[in-house]
């Protein structure tokens, strides 16, 4: 897969259709408060509503999370299905990626087709689900709606044998190492 247009598209501050570790996703720079705004306008997102980073190393939840809880680590080594971790509170990205309670949700990449992406782009990636807001969620590529397909800059094609999965499993975590699961 050939990420080299792709990435300078997030450099730019568009944002990408791509395969995830779980389903189909629309990213763009999570530290670039106008890419996150035009997430949040292309899928009507409301502000209210926080939204997922993801990264390819539990090495960088330090730069993104102001306190992070031993527990964290052992949660996303373990985890068998992809897991999301909702954090008391993020840093160093837009703030208009943050939940009004300042947290953030972090997923991990620990494998598929856009791991490569989250990579080589070195940042983290503000991602979503490739749909509108409480619209069902693409199994395919052919399900993305074309305003969806046109807001991208980059679309990166599903890999041969990829298919679209479910959602992650959230918890949310507190700073006591206390934990909660928002979705199973």
């Amino acid at each position: 897969m050939n990420i080299k247009m792709p990435l300078q598209a997030l450099r730019n501050g568009s944002l990408v259709l791509h395969p995830t570790d779980t389903i189909w996703g629309l990213s763009g720079d999570a530290t670039r408060p106008e890419t996150v705004e035009l997430l949040r306008k292309t899928c009507q997102i409301p502000p209210q509503q926080g939204l997922i980073i993801l990264l390819w190393d539990t090495s960088m939840l330090d730069r993104y999370v102001a306190k992070v809880p031993d527990l964290a680590f052992d949660l996303i080594e373990y985890a068998e299905d992809p897991l999301t971790v909702v954090f008391p509170q993020g840093k160093n990205v837009a703030e208009n990626l943050l939940a009004p309670d300042r947290s953030i949700a972090i997923r991990v990449v620990k494998s598929g087709p856009c791991l490569d992406l989250v990579k080589s782009f070195g940042k983290p990636l503000v991602s979503t689900i490739a749909a509108i807001s409480g619209q069902p969620i693409p199994k395919k590529s052919e399900d993305i709606t074309p305003d969806i397909r046109q807001a991208a800059q980059e679309i990166i094609p599903a890999p041969a044998g990829w298919t679209s999965g479910k959602p992650s499993r959230i918890v949310r975590l507190g700073v006591g190492g206390e934990f909660e699961f928002i979705r199973k």
